[in-house]
């Protein structure tokens, strides 16, 4: 029914509210037409029978014109000159102010209003009421030149009730596309309102970071190298401060690949390859990476991913992913804990989960843990968080038609789950232990 409709009156995208209005009133005028034609004959209304077959033909041109030609200005303009000058005729030849002539110019006014430009509203507007005044007086001073054509009082009954339905029929179509042109309008501002503070939400969280998140760990980095140049420091205190800068580098760098990360994501459309993927291999790098920063804190890495494991996925964006998750796991476990890396099969997908025994998310905190709203954090090991990481997460395993959950309980520790499709037929290289 959409695609008829479309066809017929043509999609949004292709024509302009005025011109799917005026299609319309094209194809409510035909049709109207179709059945005055008969109509009128069968009350011996010949002549008024005849000129609404030209009428039709008319309309019929203009239409076509118009729909499938792209005139649909032109159309407007021609369909506005042929019509008054018709209504003209049709007021002789349909018994003039006995008729129903008036109450079809009342709604040739109304559409006139709908579909011409608004530039041209002093033209077609004042030139409708000078016709209309022009014909009452013309009539009223000569009322023997306009007789009536009426055959009996049922005839003329039934013209203007039928007259009077078809009008109805055309103003419900007109007020019901701008009303629903009105409501479609408001409804995508809404939307774009609310992308706009969601923007500008984002672009305040960017400033935020880029001000202080960064900003901090940089001038602790000064603040160090100042140190170590102006001040000859036993080994012990030497030692002890580079691992802390090396430390401080390196919560800086990481918060740093988020920010960019993310942004790129923002501000252009991400790029992403969906590939078979043994996943062991694929993680295997990533989590050689993140075994020797877990064991700098004093924290045991595990992997337990199996061979036969097989996704469809992105592998940049799961690494990522999965990089973030034990990062955050080794952010937030004391020296001495344990994070385990897993995957099984469920059903038509594979369920990736990083699972620590740390200090939990507190119960108050786990509904934003996914958004932007999210405060920074400080870790076991006093690290700084700016609350992208997981965020990222949550975009980048969206994107490769995945998803993503979690389950914790404060000082008890959390488990987070990446659940993306199987993907089969895959060849599987064993990797090194």
């Amino acid at each position: 029914m959409i695609q008829l409709r479309d066809y017929l009156i043509g999609k949004k995208t292709s024509f302009t509210l005025e011109g799917r209005i005026f299609h319309s009133v094209c194809l409510v005028a035909l049709m109207g037409l179709a059945v005055c034609i008969p109509f009128n004959a069968s009350m011996q209304l010949f002549r008024l029978a005849l000129l609404m077959v030209v009428i039709f033909l008319a309309v019929l041109t203009i239409y076509y014109f118009s729909r499938f030609r792209n005139k649909t200005s032109a159309g407007i303009v021609v369909l506005s000159i042929i019509n008054n000058l018709l209504l003209m005729v049709n007021y002789y030849y349909n018994s003039g102010v006995n008729g129903p002539s008036t109450v079809v110019f009342a709604l040739s006014f109304l559409i006139t209003v709908s579909i011409v430009p608004k530039k041209h509203f002093w033209i077609w507007l004042p030139l409708n009421i000078v016709i209309v005044l022009s014909l009452l007086f013309f009539e009223f001073r000569n009322p023997e030149l306009v007789r009536n054509t009426y055959p009996d009082e049922a005839a003329k009954f039934t013209d203007i009730g039928f007259t009077y339905l078809l009008c109805v029929a055309t103003i419900l179509l007109i007020t019901s596309f701008i009303r629903n042109s009105y409501y479609g309008e408001r409804e995508i501002t809404a939307q774009k309102t609310i992308a706009l503070e969601a923007s500008n939400h984002t672009k305040n969280k960017l400033l935020s970071i880029l001000a202080h998140d960064l900003k901090e760990p940089l001038a602790s980095i000064q603040g160090y190298l100042e140190l170590l140049t102006e001040y000859k420091l036993e080994e012990a205190e030497r030692l002890n401060m580079e691992k802390q800068l090396l430390s401080r580098t390196k919560d800086t760098a990481y918060i740093l690949a988020n920010v960019l990360s993310w942004t790129k994501g923002q501000m252009e459309a991400v790029q992403i390859s969906l590939k078979p993927l043994v996943l062991k291999q694929s993680l295997y790098s990533t989590l050689k990476v993140m075994e020797g920063i877990a064991k700098e804190k004093g924290i045991e890495l595990r992997n337990q991913i199996t061979d036969e494991v097989c996704v469809l996925g992105d592998r940049d964006m799961l690494q990522l992913v999965i990089r973030n998750l034990i990062s955050n796991a080794i952010k937030f476990t004391f020296p001495g804990g344990d994070i385990i890396v897993s995957a099984h099969m469920h059903q038509n997908e594979c369920v990736i989960s990083v699972k620590d025994n740390g200090a939990g998310i507190p119960a108050e905190q786990q509904s934003a843990i996914f958004s932007p709203a999210l405060k920074p954090t400080f870790g076991t090991g006093n690290e700084r968080g700016v609350g992208l990481g997981l965020m990222l997460c949550k975009e980048f395993t969206e994107l490769q038609g995945g998803k993503i959950s979690f389950e914790s309980q404060k000082d008890a520790g959390s488990t987070f789950m990446v659940h993306l499709p199987l993907s089969l037929e895959v060849k599987v290289t064993r990797q090194p232990a």
